[in-house]
């Protein structure tokens, strides 16, 4: 009995030993989580070779981790690790990194002929690609003879978050971990491309900008993004190029966070709406194209860096706007809160879990992928909720219009009747209500009119505005292209204006357009014949049928006429003058009408730098001179 005892103390210590400092293998079936083994040691400096560490042991401390976890730094972490194998029979086992972003990982098996080195990483794509193992996981095969220990040193370098578990397997684990991985990977993308297709399907139906940007966020982040973070197009597809891997990972972050900025603006309508928000998501759209910029210009473990502060303070910028919109009782802010909150909580978990302040475990190794899921489902029905409000209101507005038009023909319906019962008596009432109809009608009918006319002209002037010029003009210049005929333009602008309005005030200024105007409608009245304002103080005829030579005698005429306007003040008399420019051509097919103006506008140009109040013809131009000007 005593003997059986002390056997068991002696066991349990050696169990004890064991656990600290190597581990045993016991069973094939068994899931180690290696980091509670390990002990580590960080290089600051690069410069410890696999001989150099294994000369010191003394160096490597036990770690404290339940994973690897040691955020953004540009050190080698050195993790010294032994296995024990008391079987009878050699064992195989996987070891294996759950995250993709590590540059170079090196593991270094010390045997009794020396120390053999297996290399993997982005930057050893080639070595990992060809695996037996068609996984996007960085992972080495373990052989250990029975009865053997062995020391392993796992070296670990890169430039993003040095954040992954670190578990040992075997091989047939492995395989179903693979099996599970992919299924996982291939859910999550059916679950992404499925809101992917909503969109574009949206996108297609309503040809809307805010959609646009929000298919672009979802295939650079949702979908691009989260794969490469995951290594699928590097280790699946066999994408190993390092600059994409690296550095065009984060710049497609920045560029998704940046469509999200334009998506937010645009959805929520922050520019029509709420300006002050609207000057906000401004102010969030540079930070993140400054971040796109430093993104490619910056070292990478800088540039990642700041890529996860940028982006975490942009998400943020966007819930305080939705927040301060839903505050104000907009629905659409309210759901687009709840779908943004879902991606940015996600993300935040998994930026904080690789800044080292939340630990490695399933949840924070999927946060953002959960996240992204949730927010792609609620975006989509915020989408659908939207079209489907809009749709309502309109369902509503044509039911209202065809209440109205029931009603209508309800009373014409007991107007007949009362006028079937009482000819004589209503005929007046039903003369009278015609007439009040016919009022009415031609009252619409007039101020229609008057909104047609205030859309073409200038409410200050009253002769055609800049709007009317750019709609007329071409149909204008393809008229006298049909017919062989000459087409010519005025351009006409009042000297020191600017001195008018500083000197006598904007409304002395007023007045001075308004006369101006009244004195052009006197000379040029040919219905063809349009007189637009066409800037400030700049006003354009176009005479149509009109050779050069005609419209030149028409422009020094108005010139003498503008210098004849007196505009009476109080105390004295203003006198203004004008600058023409004149141009006139033949259209041809081919040339540009655009030419034509700025052959006019270079004559006005020309009359201002000769000292003012004169007229500068452009000269004839032939369709040659066009032509070949374009």
């Amino acid at each position: 009995m005593l003997l059986r005892l002390l056997a068991t103390v002696v066991s349990l210590l050696l169990s004890t030993a064991a656990h600290t400092g190597t581990l045993t293998l016991q069973d094939a079936n068994e899931r180690v989580p290696l980091m509670g083994w390990t002990e580590v040691y960080v290089d600051d400096t690069r410069s410890q070779t696999v001989q150099d560490v294994n000369a010191h042991r003394d160096w490597f401390q036990p770690s404290a981790l339940e994973a690897i976890n040691f955020g953004f730094t540009e050190a080698r972490v050195w993790l010294r690790f032994s296995i024990r194998n008391n079987l009878p029979v050699a064992q195989q086992r996987i070891l294996y990194l759950r995250h993709f972003l590590f540059d170079e990982v090196v593991l270094h098996t010390v045997t009794d002929n020396g120390i053999h080195s297996q290399y993997s990483g982005r930057e050893h794509l080639d070595q990992h690609n060809a695996s037996p193992l068609p996984t996007r996981f960085f992972h080495f095969q373990l052989d250990i003879p029975p009865n053997t220990t062995r020391d392993y040193y796992l070296a670990l370098t890169s430039e993003d978050a040095l954040s992954s578990s670190l578990t040992l397997v075997s091989l047939e684990q492995f395989q179903r971990i693979m099996i599970i991985d992919a299924a996982a990977v291939t859910f999550y993308s059916a679950l992404i491309l499925t809101n992917l297709f909503f969109a574009v399907f949206m996108l297609v139906k309503l040809r809307e900008v805010e959609l646009l940007y929000y298919v672009g966020f979802l295939v650079f982040h949702h979908l691009i993004a989260i794969m490469m973070l995951e290594g699928v197009p590097a280790s699946l597809l066999g994408f190993d190029n390092l600059f994409w891997n690296k550095t065009g990972f984060i710049f497609l972050i920045n560029v998704a966070i940046t469509m999200a900025v334009l998506f937010s603006r645009s959805f929520l309508k922050l520019k029509e709406k709420y300006p002050v928000d609207y000057l906000i998501s401004r102010g969030l759209l540079v930070l993140m194209l400054v971040s796109c910029v430093q993104s490619l210009l910056l070292p990478h473990v800088i540039g990642s860096a700041l890529t996860t502060v940028f982006c975490m303070i942009v998400g943020v910028g966007i819930m305080v706007t939705c927040v301060r919109c839903a505050a104000k009782h907009d629905r659409v802010a309210k759901l687009f809160l709840l779908s943004w909150t879902a991606g940015v909580t996600g993300a935040t978990l998994y930026g904080l879990k690789l800044w080292n302040i939340l630990p490695i475990n399933g949840f924070t190794n999927h946060a953002w992928h959960i996240g992204t899921v949730v927010e792609a489902i609620l975006f989509s029905f915020t989408i659908a909720d939207r079209v489907t409000t809009e749709r309502r209101m309109r369902l509503q507005a044509q039911t209202e219009q065809v209440e109205q038009e029931r009603a209508l023909r309800q009373a014409q319906e007991q107007l007949l009747q009362v006028e079937t019962a009482a000819k004589i008596e209503l005929e007046q009432q039903v003369q009278e209500r015609t007439k009040d109809i016919t009022q009415i009608m031609a009252k619409l009918e007039f101020q229609n009119q008057q909104l047609t006319e205030l859309s073409i002209n200038d409410p200050l002037t009253q002769v055609r505005n800049r709007r009317f010029f750019n709609d007329a003009f071409p149909e204008l210049w393809q008229e006298a292209q049909r017919a062989g005929g000459w087409l010519s333009i005025i351009l006409l602008d009042i000297d020191h204006f600017k001195a008018v309005n500083d000197n006598y005030g904007h409304l002395t200024g007023d007045q001075c357009l308004v006369t101006l105007a009244a004195n052009l409608r006197q000379w040029v009245s040919r219905p063809k014949d349009i007189i637009c304002r066409y800037g400030g103080e700049e006003f354009i005829i176009v005479l149509h049928a009109t050779d050069l030579a005609s419209a030149t005698q028409l422009a020094q005429r108005l010139r003498q006429a503008v210098s004849e306007i007196q505009i009476p003040l109080e105390d004295t008399t203003l006198h203004i003058t004008a600058s023409l420019g004149v141009a006139a051509t033949i259209p041809q097919p081919g040339a540009n009408p655009e030419q034509l103006i700025a052959i006019c506008d270079h004559a006005l140009y020309q009359a201002k730098s000769n000292g003012r109040n004169q007229v500068s013809v452009a000269g004839a131009l032939q369709s040659r001179s066009l032509s070949s000007n374009r």
